[in-house]
């Protein structure tokens, strides 16, 4: 039978150009004059020495996508952000409203008799920062001027994530365009500071996958205490270690984060625990948010009590820790940090008590470092998209019934949308268990730091620990 375009290259597969191995990738190449010759190749002994080229045009391209996300924003900005025309016109952000009823331009949050602020400590502390550069004026002109400096700084986080991605995958860096042209950017980038926990945990896998054990702690200390999300990476790479039997390794990374996110918290728990700590005793009185499935039966007239919703969501994380190691201890070939990351990462937003608009945005990185096709992408950032508008409509709608989006509808799209997040899972997995199967059986000489350039002390070590069912 025919051999696929990737088999027949004499290259890795991480090595031959994008538009050889992805058809979406060789239809958008048309603009530019179209697919690699096919006698062109990457120089296989440098492609390490070659990522910077492609981060520096994927570096210029991520800001047209920001362009378009300040673009997408552009109603609100000039109007400024009221309710519900906020919502009519899907231009609702986070950063200017939380920096208007905050008062963070003024007060450092966490401190007594500071506003509370829903943000874990690094996120409020630089949101608080970015305020402190606000001029005085109206109401209005303080909301431009957040906005605008937000969106500054989300353009070079955006080009900082872009070269970390590349860097992550040196043999194959026309990945970091899944984090570059996503148009998950456009619509999810400035709505809230997500972003910066997103670099700051691309950055701790970088630091994994070269070995600097205690930078990435670091790294990923930070970003935990950025966004809660990070947390899932520290344990796939936890599973990982356990297979390879490098858990002193891990050991030693999750000393170094836990140890950064204590130093780093403990001024405030000085201070006012009560502040610090608010958010996470928000999330475990809270019931369902937009975006989750739990919502679903509380709009169809039977609402799931709060302490049920916790019990779900504790058990989702449960069930990604179930699912992970499934993955990362029984197939023949070692995952990625990548792909564990994000199998687990799925898991836990679809069974989360919110899965918030830019939620998307923790998955960017992951996508690109595994190298997802371009179709599998779009068809997932299509629903995002949608769902975008959507929540919006709905929210909108409940001052004016008339116009917004019927519930039944709201919870269909919410479902694909959750649908589109397991179906990325579903393909991740195939590629997962498809890694290292030639045409005529298991291949099993590609160097391990090709296969998984982040597995950092974990390269070369072989399996301790492999789970075998009947």
């Amino acid at each position: 039978p025919p051999r696929s375009l990737t088999a027949m290259s004499p290259l890795a597969p991480e090595s031959v150009a994008p538009t050889h191995i992805d058809p979406v990738a060789a239809a958008a190449s048309e603009i530019i004059g179209g697919p690699l010759g096919r006698y062109a190749a990457p120089v296989r002994h440098t492609a390490r020495l070659l990522w910077q080229p492609a981060a520096a045009v994927l570096i210029g391209l991520s800001s047209l996508t920001i362009a378009f996300a300040v673009l997408q924003k552009a109603h609100c900005f000039s109007k400024g952000w009221n309710t519900p025309d906020q919502f009519w016109h899907a231009c609702y952000s986070d950063l200017p409203i939380v920096y208007q009823s905050s008062g963070i331009g003024h007060t450092m949050p966490y401190l007594s008799g500071a506003p509370p602020l829903d943000q874990p400590l690094i996120s409020g502390l630089v949101m608080w920062l970015v305020g402190l550069a606000v001029p005085d004026g109206s109401a209005l002109v303080q909301q431009q001027w957040y906005f605008a400096l937000w969106a500054v700084l989300v353009t070079v986080i955006v080009m900082a994530l872009v070269v970390v991605t590349a860097a992550s995958v040196p043999g194959a860096p026309w990945r970091a365009a899944h984090v570059a042209l996503s148009p998950v950017l456009v619509v999810a980038a400035l709505v809230s500071v997500d972003l910066f926990g997103v670099l700051l945990a691309s950055a701790a896998l970088l630091a994994w996958g070269r070995s600097k054990i205690l930078l990435a702690g670091f790294l990923l200390g930070l970003a935990i205490s950025a966004r809660s999300y990070p947390l899932v990476l520290l344990v796939a790479i936890g599973l990982l270690a356990v297979r390879s039997g490098r858990v002193p390794a891990w050991r030693k990374l999750a000393g170094a984060a836990l140890a950064t996110w204590f130093l780093v918290s403990l001024p405030w728990l000085v201070l006012n625990a009560d502040g610090l700590l608010s958010v996470y005793r928000s999330w475990w009185k809270s019931g369902a948010g937009y975006g989750s499935v739990w919502i679903v039966p509380a709009l169809l007239g039977h609402g799931l009590p709060q302490g049920t919703v916790t019990v779900l969501a504790i058990l989702g994380w449960v069930a990604a820790l179930v699912v992970g190691a499934l993955l990362a201890l029984s197939l023949d070939r070692r995952p990625t940090v990548a792909e564990i990351s994000l199998v687990m990462l799925v898991i836990v937003l679809v069974t989360g008590k919110a899965v918030p608009v830019q939620a998307g945005l923790w998955l960017l990185p992951l996508i690109a470092l595994i190298g997802v096709q371009w179709r599998d992408h779009l068809i997932w950032a299509g629903f995002e998209a949608t769902y975008f508008v959507a929540v919006w409509l709905y929210i909108a709608g409940l001052s004016k019934p008339d116009r917004g989006m019927p519930k039944g509808l709201y919870c269909v799209l919410l479902g694909l949308r959750l649908a589109a997040m397991l179906f990325l899972l579903v393909q991740v997995w195939r590629v997962a268990r498809s890694r290292g199967l030639g045409d005529q059986g298991p291949v099993d000489d590609e160097p391990e730091d090709e296969v998984d350039p982040l597995a950092g002390p974990m390269a070369g070590a072989p399996d301790q620990v492999l789970v075998r069912f009947g």
